[in-house]
């Protein structure tokens, strides 16, 4: 039992809470208790522990020195300071330090021969400690599980104790484990299940434990990685339903191609459809799911799809939702399909009846061509629906396709700060400052919108360590690492390395030319490698580019993709002719609804305007881009539209006045009721003004927030909470 006294205990539990620890029944704001698998430790106020509290160094030892990283990040996510980052010691073993919000010490630490470090320096070493004996252990988890404790609490006890439990050991212990994957503790999880394997399981049940902890396994280090590949594999040997083969054996071959095995993962699938050539609806959803498991290669991707036409065209029945929709996403990023017809074909096909097996794949490829196609209400309906539906492991490519469409869509919209919170909520971030977790699916997608995200919002220094961080592990050639080089590319040329970013767009372009990808709707890489050349004094260069880049964009159609694919022919171009391209450009990009493309073409119309000497006009644009970038948080291109109003002779503003916080107290009572569905007159009346008053504050509001429409009041307001007046 270890006692702390505490100068807060409601905020000092509340910590430990938030750290995810079992509190005892029974405690209160004057004395609470945790039971950590053979610890208890008790928070008292300080006036009653003769000194316990400050100063106390106090030892938590964990199993392997993975967890030394992970309970370190978990401390710090709760609210922890570390003291001493994670390190390895010449002697054996790693540790860590942090302190809790009232500085008490924690030391985290692994050794193998139980050598841990003191205050006054190294202890001698110690004889390996006897296992704890298993039967206390067995016994505290029925008491614990008659006194009503969580199933974490419980499952504990189980872990320790090893061997076979009570007949409800099971239930206890997955139920435990699907409570840690959710609250982002797979390692925890991971135990949870690796002990559940050891109860007496039916075939079937065992067979699901081991896709759960096997999809687990996948996402951790190098061991754990594979483990679960031949936990996978086992499970798809064992004899299950149809349903639970298939599961296994797409995610077996996710984590194959992850690791560089994509001709072994479709393998597996190949062995997969063969079972299934009775079942016509699962022999499709496993031939698009070889297909999604075959984009981590280029060959092998070009392949599948050319295999996929064939069986399209000599089966006498139409083709399943899933190929039709997939084939639409190859047709679209190869040229052959315009904005419009891609978007025909996400609506038909999510109006079909989808069978349960290829579901999420067709509702993720799906939202990819709404998305593309500028369609973000529908894409945004069908990842909701793909990610609430969804029942298998979290390393399906479907699953994770449907989270790289929602984060494109939020970076494609500006919403940086939302996209930034989602990647910490899927594991790919932790933080602040933004680093990578230590465990987490692998999708390159994500950490590369992360990127992105990070880049324009100011934090240059973060995206560049977060870039730095990622590891190849076999994803050359796939579609994800071609959008990670693309972002990459974006951070280097906005730390004003156009050199080293055209290396990484010109590899992007590369890489996609290698795939078909002709079309800008997935990484425009033209139009910043244009930015690149013009930069390193290539204008000529920087034009082809640009004339290329255009000349997809008007196939597919889009405002977004014509509008920015002009901003940079205009930019590379200059003079009177490249103005009135960029003018042509700032149109079209207005109607788009993606502020970031147009805030670049509205800096590059200022900074053209500017050239030709017309600083009035030049002011007015600038202006205009600085609103844009400052309701969006683009921290970036405030700073750098800043610096062209100043070139264009602006006075320097004293206070920003755009955004909720710009709202005077009046205006923020009126849009609220405008957001609530009032009528002009109905609030004027509520407010005892005058209508033309009320016109005049919502018009001034409108100009503040950025917004056009009083349906977008609302979530312009719950997006921008405002200061409160003083």
């Amino acid at each position: 039992m270890v006692t702390l006294g505490a100068r807060d205990v409601p905020g000092l539990r509340r910590f430990y809470r938030a750290l995810g620890w079992a509190e005892l029944p029974g405690g209160d704001d004057g004395r609470v208790g945790f039971l950590l698998a053979g610890v208890l430790l008790v928070l008292r106020p300080a006036a009653g522990t003769d000194g316990a509290a400050g100063g106390a160094m106090l030892t938590c030892t964990v199993t392997g020195p993975r967890q030394v990283d992970s309970a370190c990040v978990a401390a710090v996510a709760a609210g922890a300071t570390v003291l001493a980052e994670p390190a390895d010691h010449p002697e054996g073993g790693r540790s860590a330090c942090v302190a809790d919000p009232e500085g008490n010490r924690w030391e985290i630490a692994w050794a193998p021969l139980a050598r841990w470090r003191t205050e006054g320096g190294q202890a001698p070493p110690a004889a390996p400690a006897a296992p704890a004996p298993a039967e206390p252990h067995r016994a505290g988890a029925e008491l614990l599980h008659d006194h009503g404790a969580s199933d974490e609490v419980v499952a504990a006890q189980l872990v320790a104790a090893g061997g076979n439990g009570p007949g409800w050991a099971v239930e206890t212990l997955l139920c435990a484990a699907r409570t840690a994957r959710r609250e982002g503790r797979p390692e925890q999880a991971v135990d949870f299940l690796r002990r559940a394997l050891a109860e007496p399981l039916p075939p079937a049940r065992r067979g699901g434990v081991l896709t759960e902890l096997g999809s687990l396994e996948v996402t951790l280090g190098p061991a754990d990685r594979a483990l679960g590949v031949r936990h996978l594999a086992e499970s798809v040997r064992l004899e299950q339903s149809d349903v639970s083969v298939f599961k296994a054996a797409n995610a077996l071959g996710t984590a194959l191609a992850a690791r560089g095995q994509t001709s072994v993962a479709l393998e597996v699938m190949e062995e997969l459809a063969e079972r299934f050539t009775g079942h016509p609806e699962l022999a499709w959803a496993v031939q698009v799911a070889a297909a999604l498991i075959a984009s981590h290669d280029g060959h092998s991707w070009l392949e599948t799809v050319d295999r996929l036409r064939r069986l399209a065209a000599t089966t006498p029945a139409r083709p399943a939702p899933a190929v039709r929709v997939l084939l639409a996403e190859f047709d679209s990023t190869s040229g052959r399909l315009s904005a419009a017809e891609a978007a025909a074909v996400a609506r038909e096909v999510t109006v079909e009846p989808l069978d349960p097996f290829s579901r999420t794949y067709v509702l993720a490829s799906a939202a990819t061509l709404a998305q593309w196609a500028d369609e973000l209400a529908l894409a945004d309906r069908l990842v909701t629906e793909g990610l609430t539906g969804h029942r298998g492991p979290l390393v399906d490519p479907g699953y994770q396709s449907l989270l790289s469409v929602h984060a494109e869509s939020l970076v494609m919209r500006g919403r940086y700060r939302e996209l930034l919170e989602a990647c910490h909520g899927w594991g790919v971030l932790v933080g602040p400052p933004a680093r990578p977790a230590p465990s987490g699916v692998g999708n390159a997608h994500l950490v590369a919108q992360a990127v992105i995200a990070l880049t324009e919002t100011g934090r240059a220094a973060e995206a560049r360590r977060l870039a730095d961080s990622v590891v190849v592990d076999g994803s050359h050639g796939s579609w994800e690492w071609n959008e990670f080089l693309y972002a990459r590319g974006l951070l280097s040329l906005a730390e004003g390395d156009p050199a080293g970013a055209l290396d990484d767009l010109s590899e992007c372009g590369r890489g996609q030319s290698a795939r078909q990808v002709t079309s800008p709707v997935v990484t425009p890489w033209r139009s910043a490698a244009a930015d690149c050349q013009l930069l390193l004094g290539r204008p000529a260069a920087a034009v082809a580019l640009a004339t290329e880049e255009l000349a997809a964009a008007r196939h597919w159609g889009t405002p977004r993709c014509v509008g920015r694919a002009l901003r940079a022919l205009g930019t590379a171009t200059g003079g009177r002719a490249g103005l009135a391209t960029v003018e042509q450009a700032v149109a079209l990009l207005r109607t788009a609804g993606t502020d970031p493309e147009l805030i670049a073409a509205l800096a590059a119309h200022g900074r053209l305007l500017v050239a030709a000497g017309h600083l009035t006009a030049a002011r007015g644009a600038l202006r205009e881009a600085a609103r844009h970038a400052e309701r969006i948080g683009a921290g970036r291109w405030c700073a750098v539209v800043a610096a062209l109003l100043a070139a264009a002779g602006a006075r320097r503003a004293t206070a920003s006045q755009t955004g909720a916080h710009a709202l005077t107290g009046s205006e923020r009572r009126i849009c609220a009721l405008a957001a609530q569905g009032h009528s002009n007159p109905e609030i004027a009346a509520l407010l005892h003004l005058a209508l033309r008053t009320v016109e005049t504050h919502l018009t001034n509001s409108f100009r503040k927030l950025g917004v056009r429409r009083r349906t977008e009041l609302a979530g312009r307001l719950a997006a921008e909470p405002a200061v409160p007046d003083r």
